[in-house]
């Protein structure tokens, strides 16, 4: 994560969190969760059920999926929204497959997407309707609402969604990032004493992560504007 370590006034440090150079993290959440829920397509529920009535209608939407997906993956925004006149595009497939896992995957691509054009509300009610329940995929979508309520000014949702997304990770890969986050939001809040409880969480907490590395220097600054 590109973020200078100097002094940030506290009117940019919003900005800072969602800066462009962090575009790529958002798409590269997809891929995992292709890979996520394709595994809980496999194991959930009973076998007859899934075999005769929503196996069927799965594979079907995962068909229809695919050309959506390809073209969010080549960031065609336009056509992984709206589909061409052979091919559903996200919005329907969300929409005509609701219940499958292919349906749900669409909300989080659609809210990717959203995010990206700078639609933060509509990509807030799109996360909102996407369900995961491992340690990898529902974290970074809980971060990236995180972001979606930074852009829409509401500090103290942004920082809610942080923390839950870092304690429902619980690990090196995620949790820091999101903590560094919500230290940033506590700053621009003046809340220095909650921004250097965070900082300091990461440095002792997740000491092997990349961000421990660097974050010593935001526990000075903000030690400094605590006097």
């Amino acid at each position: 994560m590109a973020m200078s370590k100097k002094e940030l006034p506290n009117d940019k440090v919003i900005e800072e969190i969602a800066s462009k150079s962090e575009r790529y993290v958002e798409k590269n959440i997809s891929k995992i969760l292709v890979v996520v829920l394709a595994l809980i397509a496999i194991v959930a529920g009973v076998f007859a059920y899934l075999q005769f009535v929503k196996k069927p209608k799965a594979e079907k939407a995962a068909t229809e999926l695919y050309m959506a997906e390809s073209a969010f993956m080549e960031e065609r925004d336009s056509l992984a929204l709206n589909g061409s006149t052979n091919n559903l595009g996200l919005l329907e497939i969300a929409k005509k497959y609701s219940s499958t896992p292919s349906g749900n995957l669409s909300h989080a691509y659609i809210g990717i997407i959203y995010y990206d054009m700078g639609k933060y509300e509509e990509a807030l009610q799109e996360l909102k309707k996407f369900s995961a329940s491992e340690k990898i995929v529902s974290p970074s979508i809980e971060r990236l609402k995180g972001d979606c309520y930074v852009q829409l000014d509401k500090p103290q949702e942004a920082i809610k969604s942080f923390e839950k997304a870092a304690k429902d990770a619980s690990n090196e890969a995620i949790s820091p990032l999101c903590l560094l986050k919500a230290g940033r939001v506590y700053e621009s809040l003046k809340d220095y004493d909650n921004a250097l409880k965070t900082y300091q969480t990461i440095k002792e907490k997740y000491y092997m992560a990349p961000e421990a590395n660097t974050v010593a220097a935001d526990i000075i600054r903000v030690e400094s504007l605590k006097k």
